[in-house]
């Protein structure tokens, strides 16, 4: 119940508040996006209006100065109403005027102005119109003004044809409104431009983005982000079962140990006395019957009886830890002093066997028989391991505060799908091992605060390295 809840917990922790803050990031983003797409396109919008415009009062006023060109060379043949009756005829052929007038005389302040420049002034006072002067080129003289009213819904027809939805507004250097398209909507935000051909400036208004238009362009994103997070999610999930995995086994492999220990306590002793009663009794029978025959009985019932001893002796060790008597030895000296018996059982496999002792004392706190038996475990191991000869050699050196004690052969090496499991209880890939030797002695390194490493190449040989802590001196 407590690990459902706090994997639980995990789950919101790690997959629902990521994607949450994950998603709403992905719509703020995504609404910065748009809106920035947005600004892009009215500003493209906006200057297409004000390219349209500038071309539409170029036309325009280059028509009226053609017109007033024409006038003022035959200006001495034409009367006012002659040419009153040209423009009213212009009026009904071109969309683009509301209102066409001939002025003699200046009668307001752009007229005047359109006198004194002799050039075209557009004028949006009170109607928007442009004033074109008559100019007689022998001269000089303003002989007269064309006065053209712009059709302002004309000019708003054309701007809703190119982008009917957006608001745009028209505005002359004075500020004053001279039209606008559809609605005037609030905006966060607007996109001014200039005529180039008029003091004008025309302003859009950058549309909002849409709850719908938002969502739709970040659900490809979130989803991707939800799917991202859940793959992450199932191999955190992955790792935690698999750690999890390894703790069980872990757990499984103390209790099968501690399984071991207690049955080893409960019976170990027990199991000795019968065989020295056993080996008692063989004493006397083998000096009773000295025949070949029986003698050859009675040395392999020995042989047996020791072999029982020795796995009895494992299995004690395997037990709950008893006090034992430590004091400081030099581990030299407590290798050198089996150095006779491993030099035997290698001279009789044929081995070549070498000791290297260190250069300065190795002082460790410990139990003499215990790490004899584990020096005696590991080389019996290794040269087990070279069934046709090879050479074993033991070395002992200091690395900083630690006394490291090295056995290496050029034997078989271990196979790979053991090599995991050397330190479990009953694994063996000997056929006549019980598979306690490697455990016994990593019981031992462990009571004495030590480390042991395996380093195996298949067909090439093993080294195994114990690490033991050091002390100040020798008792």
């Amino acid at each position: 119940m407590g690990r459902e809840r706090m994997r639980r917990w995990l789950y919101i922790l790690l997959v629902m508040i990521p994607c949450l803050v994950g998603s709403v990031w992905i719509v703020l983003w995504q609404d910065e996006q748009q809106q920035q797409q947005l600004l892009e396109e009215t500003r493209l919008f906006a200057n297409i209006h004000k390219n349209d415009l500038d071309r539409f009062l170029a036309e325009t006023t280059t028509k009226l100065e053609t017109l007033a060109f024409m006038v003022s060379q035959h200006m001495a043949m034409l009367s006012e109403k002659d040419i009153n009756d040209m423009l009213q005829q212009i009026e009904k052929q071109d969309v683009r005027f509301h209102h066409i007038s001939f002025f003699s005389e200046s009668t307001n302040q752009a007229m005047r102005l359109a006198k004194t420049t002799k050039q075209t002034v557009i004028d949006s006072d009170h109607t928007t119109t442009i004033v074109t002067p008559i100019v007689d080129e022998k001269t000089n003289d303003t002989v007269g003004f064309f006065v053209a009213e712009l059709r302002m819904d004309y000019i708003k027809k054309r701007m809703k044809i190119i982008d009917p939805n957006a608001s745009f507004r028209l505005y002359d250097e004075r500020g004053t409104m001279l039209l606008a398209t559809n609605e005037i909507r609030p905006s966060q935000q607007t996109v001014t431009v200039h005529l180039n051909y008029a003091p004008w400036m025309i302003e859009a208004n950058v549309p909002h983005v849409t709850m719908k238009q938002n969502v739709q362009t970040s659900l490809p994103y979130i989803l991707l982000l939800i799917v991202a997070i859940h793959i992450i999610w199932l191999l955190i999930q992955y790792w935690l079962l698999k750690r999890q995995t390894m703790l069980e086994r872990m757990e499984t492999e103390a209790q099968k140990l501690e399984l071991v220990g207690t049955l080893a306590a409960s019976t170990a002793h027990e199991i000795r006395n019968p065989l020295a009663g056993i080996k008692g009794f063989i004493q006397l029978l083998s000096e009773k019957h000295k025949d070949n025959e029986s003698q050859l009985y009675f040395s392999v019932i020995q042989n047996e009886i020791t072999r029982i001893n020795d796995i009895v002796n494992e299995f004690l060790i395997l037990g709950k830890p008893t006090a034992q008597k430590l004091e400081t030895c030099d581990l030299n000296y407590i290798v050198q002093s089996i150095h006779p018996m491993i030099e035997s059982q290698a001279h009789l496999h044929n081995v070549v066997y070498t000791f290297q002792r260190a250069d300065v004392p190795l002082p460790i706190r410990c139990s003499k028989d215990h790490l004899k038996q584990v020096v005696l475990n590991l080389a019996k191991n290794a040269i087990e391991a070279m069934p046709r000869g090879g050479v074993l050699t033991i070395s002992l050196t200091k690395q900083n505060d630690w006394a490291v004690l090295q056995v290496t052969d050029n034997g078989c090496g271990i196979p790979n799908d053991v090599k995991h499991k050397l330190f479990q209880p009953f694994v063996t890939s000997k056929q006549t091992g019980t598979g306690l030797g490697l455990v016994v002695c990593k019981r031992i390194i462990d009571m004495h605060e030590g480390t042991i490493d395996i380093h195996s190449i298949e067909k090439k040989g093993t080294t195994i390295t114990v690490r033991l802590p050091l002390r100040q001196e020798v008792e």
